[in-house]
């Protein structure tokens, strides 16, 4: 059962989710030894959708030196979280953030983009930047702030999502 934003799993800002296919990550990810990566079929375009380590995507089974493909990287290259879990994420353990939210660091955190909208990208737990890159060390380019190291829950309307950082919720993802 897909479903909607907004109304996943009767909980708001929920995203959308296939509650009933046996899948305890995003989507649009896979879980293998107890963390959830952007699925090998998305990372492949389809054509290694079987993934065997977090830096090796196959072919077919068996999985051998000639029919796989490599991109090690440290939380890029195919070690990822999918992309409803914001851009460049780590891999994560099971469950999803909610949608006003972004993963950082197997946390979720409410999105920079709408707190700070001039400072969309977050890289790190209470910082905020225009970019990804070094220029982020320019104090002008960033933005620190109790503040930003917060849940997306409101704390009045809506009760069900965290004001505090947290880690994935299994809820959001497949049915208990």
């Amino acid at each position: 059962e897909q479903l909607g934003a907004g109304s996943g799993a009767d909980v708001p800002n929920a995203p959308p989710a296939s509650m009933h296919d046996g899948n305890v990550c995003g989507d649009d990810e896979e879980e293998l030894e107890g963390l959830c990566y952007k699925k090998c079929s998305a990372l492949t375009q389809g054509a290694y959708p079987i993934r065997t380590t977090a830096w090796t995507c196959c072919k077919e089974h068996p999985c051998t030196l000639t029919n796989q493909v490599h991109n090690v990287g440290i939380c890029s290259g195919f070690d990822v979280a999918g992309d409803l879990e914001g851009h460049s994420a780590c891999p994560h353990t099971a469950g999803a953030c909610y949608q006003n939210e972004e993963l950082f660091m197997g946390m979720c955190y409410k999105k920079c983009s709408l707190m700070e909208p001039t400072y969309p990208r977050r890289v790190g737990p209470a910082t905020c930047c225009v970019s990804e890159d070094l220029s982020c060390a320019m104090p002008s380019n960033s933005k620190t702030s109790s503040a930003l190291a917060v849940g997306g829950g409101s704390g009045e309307t809506d009760s069900t999502a965290p004001t505090e950082p947290h880690h994935p919720v299994t809820q959001l993802t497949e049915s208990m």
